[in-house]
């Protein structure tokens, strides 16, 4: 049976090394790799280390022996190969064509394209479906600079009505006009009293 498995002696440059990207505030991942093989290199056995990072006992272990192998380029993360984005060429092409187009022009009822309408008509258009969040970062990606649109509803109030309404509010916003009240005492009042006598 074998015995633990611990990192190849270190240098002391490399040790150096190490210990500034413990200390330092960059990449999270290789922060805690750097982390395992200086553990490792203080004589801590993988199960411990694994306890300590909570880590698995074998990702511990994959860490050690990549680092025993390729040295401190093991500590960054790979490149990573994905699928290839969907937007491509064409739909950028079409999609810079797009926005410099009146959307009236097309048949639209609108005149003002939002992510969405315009995700909606390049998807009839490629055959591409696009999220929104995706078509914003592909807009970004070219260059592209857009905002929200604002909405008036202007052309739908009557103007008669309108002006009614805001002349209402101006004398709301005035207050009710206080009268001063009538004098109790005034020597220009003539009062007479009467009896009536059965």
């Amino acid at each position: 049976m074998a015995g633990p498995l611990f990192v190849r002696t270190l240098a002391a440059r490399e040790t150096r090394r190490l210990c500034q990207l413990v200390r330092s505030s960059g990449d999270a991942r290789m922060v805690r790799r750097a982390q395992v093989i200086r553990l490792s290199s203080h004589g801590m056995p993988p199960s411990e280390i694994a306890g300590i990072l909570e880590r698995s006992c074998s990702g511990v272990r994959k860490i050690i022996n990549r680092f025993n192998v390729e040295g401190f380029a093991s500590l960054a993360d790979k490149p990573r190969e994905g699928r290839p984005s969907k937007a491509t060429d064409r739909y950028v092409a079409m999609l810079k064509e797009m926005v410099q187009v009146n959307s009236r022009d097309l048949g639209y009822p609108f005149s003002c394209w939002t992510l969405e309408r315009l995700r909606t008509h390049l998807a009839r258009k490629t055959r591409i479906v696009l999220s929104v969040a995706h078509l914003s970062r592909v807009m970004r990606d070219n260059g592209f600079v857009y905002r929200r649109p604002k909405h008036g509803m202007g052309h739908l109030r009557d103007p008669e009505e309108y002006n009614e309404k805001k002349a209402f509010l101006e004398f709301v916003k005035r207050g009710p006009r206080v009268q001063e009240p009538p004098s109790i005492c005034c020597s220009s009042m003539n009062v007479r009293f009467t009896s009536i006598r059965p």
